[in-house]
């Protein structure tokens, strides 16, 4: 089969592979799409980052985490029906996790974690990612969906399903401080690809949604998708927590700022707006030693405070009936648009369009 392999920082070529065979607990999956994002190219050079820590994979390797496709084969555990049918559509997200101890935790074909433990659980297993014709992974990870349902009656293309990846992350965030319809949650910064995706979701759980951004042209463009968005311009006012406070009492502020705005005021200043028994989620890859908060007023506002990352299986499970219910939107006419597909051998040019993706737009890439 093709594939990308990564054999350095910035060294990748379109090589010819052995086909992966499913084992125990785990499928192949034939692809049709993968997702490139907006950090894609500091990956695949080597440069990435989060939380102050690099984001590295074993060399060499294929990189590609989030995808479209359909089933080739089954491990011979297999018992769930849908994974037992070839040609069934599935999406596969890349959030693995040691079955024997959850700390061991990686984003295939992405990042290889934090110790030796999960180091060694990416290189001797789950090295090779889905930018490729065909990937290899675990069951857990391998979500089927109603192809009649979402293809066929909401019209969606299978492309469009990309969307469920980020649209998981999010979920996740908001389900772990308990979102409830109603509450107002404020999701700082809002026009990125992950954290537009908390809008859209916070959204489809009936809450009021407060948008920060720097950007007034980004804000504008969410509020023509997502009609009585509230939105506030981040840097246009003296004071952004009183800015926030207009809106009406704040419930949660969702965090998802990338590791560039470490430092920045912008968080603390948004959690200054809750009111008491506020929740705050901490998503991003800021890299402070510090919340920006004083102490005394997390405590005297009973302020609960949490970091989240990735999601449970339930939230993936709870968000594709989302979806298929028709809840939660998917697609162009719900404002999330694929704004280019590539194949393998292009993906440099993928990688440069997905640095100009915002929020609610993704770029794809796979076999063509």
């Amino acid at each position: 089969m093709k594939a990308i392999v990564l054999h350095g920082p910035g060294q990748a070529s379109v090589d010819s592979v052995p086909t992966p065979q499913p084992g125990p607990g785990s499928i192949t999956i034939q692809v049709l799409h993968a997702m490139v994002h907006n950090n894609a190219k500091a990956l695949i050079n080597g440069t990435a980052g989060a939380g102050g820590h690099a984001m590295k994979q074993p060399y060499p390797n294929t990189p590609g985490g989030y995808g479209v496709g359909r089933v080739a084969a089954s491990g011979p555990d297999t018992t769930a029906p849908e994974l037992l049918r070839p040609g069934q559509l599935v999406i596969f997200d890349p959030f693995v996790r040691a079955r024997d101890d959850g700390d061991v935790a990686i984003l295939h074909g992405a990042f290889d974690g934090l110790d030796e433990r999960t180091k060694s659980f990416t290189r001797d297993n789950w090295r090779n990612g889905c930018w490729a014709e065909y990937v290899h992974m675990p069951l857990e990870n391998t979500w089927p969906v109603d192809e009649t349902l979402l293809v066929g009656r909401l019209g969606l293309r299978t492309e469009e399903l990309m969307f469920l990846g980020p649209l998981a992350v999010a979920y996740g965030g908001l389900r772990r401080i308990d979102v409830k319809a109603g509450e107002t949650v404020v999701v700082t910064p809002a026009t990125g690809l992950f954290s537009g995706a908390v809008v859209a979701v916070a959204r489809a759980m009936g809450a009021v949604v407060v948008a920060v951004s720097r950007s007034a042209d980004k804000l504008a463009r969410m509020e023509s998708i997502y009609p009585g968005l509230k939105t506030v311009v981040a840097g246009k006012t003296d004071n952004l927590t009183a800015a926030i406070a207009a809106h009406g009492p704040v419930d949660a502020v969702v965090d998802f700022s990338p590791p560039g705005a470490t430092a920045s005021e912008f968080l603390g200043q948004a959690i200054l707006s809750l009111r008491r028994y506020g929740r705050v989620c901490l998503m991003g890859g800021r890299g402070d030693a510090a919340l920006p908060v004083p102490y005394g007023f997390m405590v005297f506002k009973d302020l609960t405070i949490r970091g989240s990352w990735m999601y449970e299986r339930e939230h993936v499970r709870a968000l594709i009936k989302m979806a298929e219910s028709g809840v939660l939107k998917l697609g162009k006419a719900a404002g999330l648009e694929v704004i280019a597909s590539y194949p393998l051998e292009k993906m440099d040019e993928a990688l440069d369009k997905g640095l100009e993706a915002g929020a609610s737009e993704l770029v794809v890439i796979g076999p063509q």
